[in-house]
Formats: structure tokens, sequence, C-alpha cells
């Protein structure tokens, strides 16, 4: 028994030396991780702690505080150590953000800091929109029922909406810079926008804008600002985009919807868009609802009904009189921007190419003669010539239409 004992004890011992040894391991791989050692060496400019004012010379009041918080776990310091650094920053560069909505509560603070790291904070206006928009986010909850409720939603709804916020802390740790993507609109303020953009699933975005260029993620095709309000020019600035597109409506009703569609805008008698097809409202209740085979858009052809809609929550119709203003942005690239144009240039081409083709043969040859003066045409007098000279040009232009429908076809 006693042998017994003495043996458990042994064990007792070797495990609790166990443990001391893998946590004594653990703290001397933390404190040699090159990588952080770097990032703690550039924000302390070599110091042995990163002060309060570094911090906030770096990242501004806002997000420094919230940092500083976090970082030290004392809302009164103003130095954070070497050993605190290396214990909580690991988590502010892992791939979920979920510690940014931590961090940064209350709510309010929350979306002021996420937005302004991304460019787009709230305008005179915009004060309806956060009211919503919190209200969402927390369910209504408080407290940490309410960071909670804000990092299912952020998970469901708005994955990128902390992009931003960690990509300021890690652009700062690194020494790189990002470029925010250009959130302006005709009809969305840039927190709406940006809102809408941190929606999206990646297929809206092929191309991230670059230091060097600057470029915006998404192309404008069509806005009514410019182009007016008209079916025609939404048919050729929007169609043969073959691409994403984001469609931002103000209604006459007062609503301001989105339609999000993943395929190509077309006439057509049956329901398009893929699985990443969305519609939004943003005024003046925050809603999404997402399907696949939700888009009806026909304004052209006869044999089906006429007008554009998003399942029952947006029904247009074919004059688009219940819009006030229209803009539609191209989400592919400026590939799929050049390719939209080269078929238009293609297709007016062809268009022109036709209207100079002359029917083949002489005309008193030409069967079509045959045809009509056995309908009973009479082509002796030289009134019976200038009627000819009538027919012959509509059968020109039937020829010339038939013609540009069949290469088109083949097209």
């Amino acid at each position: 028994m006693c042998i017994r004992k003495l043996k458990m004890g042994n064990d007792s011992s070797k495990h609790k030396s166990d443990v001391k040894t893998e946590k004594v391991g653990s703290e001397i791989e933390k404190a040699s991780n090159p990588t952080l050692e770097a990032y703690f060496t550039r924000i302390s400019d070599g110091k042995n702690e990163i002060s309060a004012e570094k911090l906030k010379s770096i990242f501004q009041q806002d997000l420094s505080g919230s940092l500083m918080k976090y970082l030290t776990g004392d809302t009164n310091s103003n130095l954070v150590t070497h050993q605190q650094f290396m214990d909580k920053f690991t988590p502010l560069y892992g791939t979920s953000t979920d510690i940014y909505v931590k961090i940064l509560q209350p709510v309010h603070h929350f979306l002021k800091v996420c937005s302004d790291s991304a460019g787009a904070g709230a305008i005179q206006g915009d004060e309806q929109f956060i009211k919503i928009l919190v209200e969402e986010m927390t369910d209504g909850k408080t407290g940490d029922e309410a960071t909670q409720s804000i990092i299912r939603w952020r998970r469901e709804n708005c994955e990128k909406f902390t992009q931003a916020v960690q990509n300021r802390v890690v652009s700062a740790v690194t020494d790189t810079k990002i470029i925010n993507p250009d959130y302006s609109s005709d009809i969305l303020s840039p927190l709406q926008m940006w809102y809408l953009q941190s929606s999206l699933p990646a297929v809206y975005f092929p191309a991230k804008p670059t230091e060097t260029s600057g470029e915006s993620h998404w192309t404008p095709l069509y806005t009514s600002l410019q182009h007016g309000i008209s079916t025609n020019r939404f048919e050729t600035l929007v169609f043969d985009y073959r691409g994403p597109t984001v469609t931002i409506f103000r209604m006459k009703d007062g609503r301001v919807v989105v339609i999000a569609a993943d395929q190509e805008w077309r006439h057509s008698g049956n329901r398009f868009g893929g699985t990443f097809t969305s519609f939004f409202e943003i005024v003046p209740n925050i809603r999404r609802i997402d399907g696949a085979n939700s888009i009806y858009c026909n304004l052209k052809l006869r044999s089906s009904a006429y007008g554009l809609s998003f399942k029952n929550e947006l029904k247009i119709e074919k004059d688009f009189d219940e819009i006030l203003d229209i803009e539609v942005w191209g989400c592919a690239g400026a590939g799929t921007l050049a390719d939209q144009q080269k078929l238009k240039n293609w297709q007016k081409q062809q268009t022109e190419k036709h209207k100079r083709v002359p029917l083949p043969g002489n005309w008193d040859d030409n069967p079509d003669k045959t045809l009509l003066e056995m309908a009973g045409f009479q082509f002796s007098t030289e009134r019976a010539q200038m009627e000819m000279e009538s027919k012959k040009r509509d059968a020109q232009a039937a020829y010339v239409e038939a013609a540009t429908a069949s290469e088109t076809s083949e097209k």
C-alpha cells in the first residue's frame, strides 16, 4: 500500500513538473516569437514599452484608447510593457476578427471606429441609418449579450465589417500602406456604401485596389445623374457586361434598395441570378434577402410580361416610372468592361455594315421580283416602277434585319 501511494505521489509530482515545464516553454516561445518582436520594436521605436502617446499618434484617440485597455487590462494605464504586448497582440492579426467586436464596445464606439478605419465615416443624414443599424446588430440587447449578438450578426450578415480596422492595426505593425476603396455614390452615403460592400461575398471583389493605383473595387456603368432615367440607356450601358453588378435604386415611395446580381442583366421571360444574388433595403429599414433565380427583367420581348422585379420585394414597370434615381456598378474589373465595349463596338459595326449591303444580283434577275409579280405587282409603268422601288427598299431593309439577326445569333 505504501509503495502504491509513493508511486502515485511520484506520478503526481511528475505531472506538475511537466505542466510547469510546458508553461515555461510556452512563455519562452512567446518571448522569442520573432514576428511579435519585430512588431513590438516597430511600435515602441526600440524602447522597452509603448506609451499611450505613441499609440495615439499611430491610431488616434478612438482606436488607441481601446487598444491600450485591451493590451494592459487597465483603463488607467499609460504604458504597454513588452510582456503585455507579447501576451495579447497575436489575436489582433488572426484569421478571426471577433476580438475587435469585443474590445471596441460599446456598439456606437464599435461602429465609429470600424467605419472611420474604412474611410467611410458618418455624415449628416446618416443618423437614422445608424440608429437602425445599431438595432440590427444588437437585437435590442446590452452589455455582454449585445457583444455576442454583434458577433453573430457580423458572421451571418456582414462578415467584412471589422476588416478595415484589423487592416489598420496590421498595417501599422508591418509598416505597410493600405488604400481603402472609394465609397462615393450618387445615392448612398459613404457609410451606407461601405456597409453594403462589407455585406457582399468575394465574388463581387475579384481584385482589391493596390497602393499604386488606388482604384475602386467597382466600375460605374450607368447613373441617372449623368445618363438620365431611360430603359434604352440601361440596356445599352448595362447589358452584355458579363460579370456581377450592383444596382442601386432610389424609389419614388421613399425606399432605397439594391440588387446584387452575380449573373449578367438580360431580357428574359424567366427569372435569373445565381447563388450569390441578393436584395438589400437600405432605407427606411435594413433588410437582406438572398436567393437564386430571383431577378426578372424584360423590357423588350413581346412574348413575356414587361418589367423588372426581385421576387415580391421590388416591382418596376417597363418605363421605370417608379424610379427617382438609379446607378449600376460593374464588379468584375476593368477587363470585363473592356470586353463589354468590344462587343458593343462589334454590334455597331455589324449594323453599319448591313445598312450598306446590296441585295444579291441584279434586281431584274432577283427571285424576289418574280415573287412580287406573282403576288400581283406590275412593273411596266412609271408609277409601278416607283412603287417597286419602295418595295425594293422595304425588302432590302428586311434582308438587312434578317442578316444582322443571324450574325448576332451566331456570335
